[in-house]
């Protein structure tokens, strides 16, 4: 019998190439499950093989305890260990081996087969778990309305969903398809490979097989959008000045930059240099068409672009697919502009920014039609105005002295908070009078993004949350974030 095993163990192994130690468990299952349901179905079995002999004990084990839980079936109290083992905490008393000759084949069978496939499935998933957002081909073996299975190498399978495959997109039973593993999944018959026609990498890793200098580390692409099957967008940069990065994705006459289109169904590639200022990446994004000017938020991530009017169509897109690609790849939003809507952003931008200065320095509607006469749109150029401009602007020599000292005071704290950056935060908070750049980031940190928010709280709570605040400095924060509510 012991001899049996063994050989059963020896066989198994080689024919599936699975370690032996994986049988061994496999049949300690079997030999369990059987002896279950001769001894006690609702017994706790546990068997033993020695690895060397073949020769094997079983045990039935129960939980210790000082108190029995009806509900527990493998509970023994502690009075009543005579006879047992206890390990762990966990009572054992060998029983008679069942004849191994007596277990249902069959069943012994389906328990080994069961392990054998865990044991294969394991193995994929350790290979491909490596290889993820690499491009494998494989062979269509069966096409469904849900996905297309891909044998990617003998008795393996791989599964491309409905929706990574591209729009338009037509197999046929053993077409060759080239795809990207986009993930592995698991799944109640173990892991699954998830391929993916959709992905952005699968373009990448195509430029990288048909492009040596992309291979080689010469040319990097630093950013990619995609709209699947119709355009794709990559920014490419090379640190060697002697290569053109983009002729060399395009390759002579095109062919490069042909030959990934042709395997991602003819799919519109567009290549230009990237760069990290995002004004001049939009721009060679957008060549050969005409910029006029670009005006950038910094605090709401939005470029402002002004453009001819037969060109706005164009920039946009198709249902706006251009803008999309863009603000994927730049990470900024824009808005489009004819040289008329521009001129009336600008207008608008100048009259808020009037507004707020205005706002920011007390200033009276007479003092506020000076500044805006004057085109003083900036903090910076009211303290730089000369003696003469001063006086003729505020005239009184003690309210001159009040409003520069604000300025100058304001200056200052803009310059402190100058690092911070949240533009999902109210600027009446931002530019709360006293406020520091440590305290608007402990706000941010804790999803206070409004003035009301910080009014609402206790001394005790804004020195929770920033522990750079003194207790009279949080009190006055508070004071001063409740002035709107009396005025």
């Amino acid at each position: 019998m012991n001899k049996q095993i063994l050989e059963v163990v020896a066989s198994v192994s080689m024919e599936k190439g699975v370690d032996k130690t994986i049988i061994f468990q496999a049949l300690e299952e079997a030999i369990s499950s059987a002896t279950k349901k001769l001894v006690d179905d609702e017994a706790n079995i546990e068997v033993v093989i020695d690895r060397e002999t073949g020769e094997y004990q079983t045990f039935r084990n129960w939980d210790v305890v000082s108190e029995v839980d009806e509900s527990e079936v493998f509970q023994i109290l502690e009075g009543d260990l005579d006879g047992h083992d206890v390990v762990d905490g966990v009572a054992k008393k060998e029983i008679e081996n069942i004849d191994f000759g007596r277990i249902s084949a069959q069943a012994a069978k389906q328990v080994i087969i069961q392990k054998v496939r865990e044991a294969e499935r394991s193995k994929i998933t350790k290979k491909y778990e490596s290889l993820v957002g690499e491009v494998i081909s494989g062979q269509v073996k069966r096409i469904n309305r849900d996905f297309l299975l891909l044998e990617i190498e003998e008795d393996l399978n791989a599964q491309i969903p409905r929706d990574q495959i591209i729009p338009g997109e037509i197999f046929k039973l053993n077409d060759r398809v080239r795809a990207v593993i986009k993930e592995i999944v698991t799944t109640p018959r173990g892991p699954q490979i998830i391929l993916s026609r959709t992905d952005e990498r699968l373009v990448v890793q195509l430029f990288t097989q048909e492009v040596p200098e992309i291979s080689e580390g010469t040319i990097e692409i630093k950013a990619i959008a995609r709209d699947p099957g119709y355009r794709s967008k990559i920014a490419v940069k090379t640190y060697d000045g002697r290569i053109d990065p983009v002729g060399a994705c395009v390759g002579m006459r095109g062919s490069r930059v042909q030959a990934v289109s042709n395997e991602i169904g003819n799919e519109r590639i567009d290549i230009f240099i990237h760069s990290d200022n995002p004004a001049e990446f939009v721009v060679n994004c957008l060549a050969p068409v005409k910029i006029y000017s670009i005006l950038v938020d910094e605090r709401t991530s939005t470029l402002i672009l002004e453009v001819e009017e037969e060109n706005q169509a164009q920039i946009i897109g198709k249902n706006g697919q251009n803008l999309r690609l863009m603000t994927h790849m730049i990470g900024w939003s824009f808005q489009v502009l004819n040289k008329e809507q521009f001129k009336e952003y600008q207008d608008s931008t100048l009259v808020e920014k009037y507004d707020g200065l205005a706002t920011r320095l007390g200033l009276s509607d007479k003092e506020k039609e000076g500044v805006v006469a004057n085109e003083l749109d900036s903090l910076e150029k009211i303290v730089d105005l000369d003696a003469a401009s001063i006086s003729k602007l505020f005239g009184d020599e003690k309210r001159t002295t009040e409003l520069l000292d604000k300025a100058n005071e304001l200056l200052l704290q803009d310059a402190f908070n100058a690092d911070f950056s949240d533009p999902t935060m109210e600027d009446s908070l931002v530019n709360l009078n006293g406020i520091s750049n440590d305290v608007l980031s402990s706000l941010s940190a804790n999803n206070i993004k409004k003035l009301d928010e910080l009014a609402e709280m206790s001394v005790g709570e804004l020195m929770d949350i920033s522990d750079k605040i003194t207790e009279k400095e949080a009190s006055a924060l508070i004071m001063e974030a409740r002035k709107p509510w009396f005025e």
